[in-house]
């Protein structure tokens, strides 16, 4: 099975990149992520939309369709959805009829540096998932806190209460795949 990723931090050293870097690496046999990335993807704009969808954004949407499913990787900013993820979503999800995330079975796990590990951002993401008709996966959580202190020096995640929790999310999420009939 093969999964597109999106790191919804953009900042060299995100402790988001840091985990996504971690699940690709420590992935059970048979899950392989490859990240899509979103930084050139420009501001949401109808107008724009109307258009052409930018290159960034095509790309983006074929790699994504390509895969079986979808892995977020989430900040939680002002008890929410960062706006540059948000922004992503947007434009994978146009035109209203698009099956790009619309289906797509998904996961959502993130890191802050806040005692809440993103809680709070990745129910703001079923909300939004639940409306694109696409399944999240719930059958384990990762909510890495106080994410300055469980990366050492190389970007691995140390502690080991969340590689467990990282390993069992990633091994019960490629069965949930597998179970659930996968789109690719």
């Amino acid at each position: 099975m093969h999964v597109a990723a999106i790191c919804g931090s953009l900042r060299r050293g995100s402790y988001n990149r840091l985990l996504l870097r971690n699940a690709i690496e420590r992935a059970p046999a048979g899950l392989t992520f490859e990240e899509v990335a979103i930084r050139d993807f420009p501001p949401y704009d109808d107008d724009l939309a109307a258009e052409a969808f930018p290159e960034a954004v095509t790309a983006a949407k074929e790699r994504i369709q390509a895969a079986d499913g979808l892995l977020l990787v989430t900040p939680e900013y002002n008890f929410g959805v960062p706006g540059v993820l948000k922004n992503a979503v947007d434009w994978l999800s146009r035109p209203y009829t698009d099956t790009t995330l619309r289906g797509r079975p998904t996961g959502v796990i993130g890191a802050s540096t806040g005692w809440a590990g993103t809680v709070r951002a990745q129910m703001a993401w079923r909300q939004t998932f639940d409306f694109l008709k696409s399944p999240v996966f719930e059958g384990h959580a990762v909510h890495v806190s106080m994410a300055a202190n469980v990366f050492d020096a190389d970007g691995r995640l140390v502690n080991e209460l969340l590689l467990r929790d990282l390993d069992t999310y990633l091994a019960l999420f490629a069965e949930w795949l597998e179970r659930i009939g996968c789109m690719g």
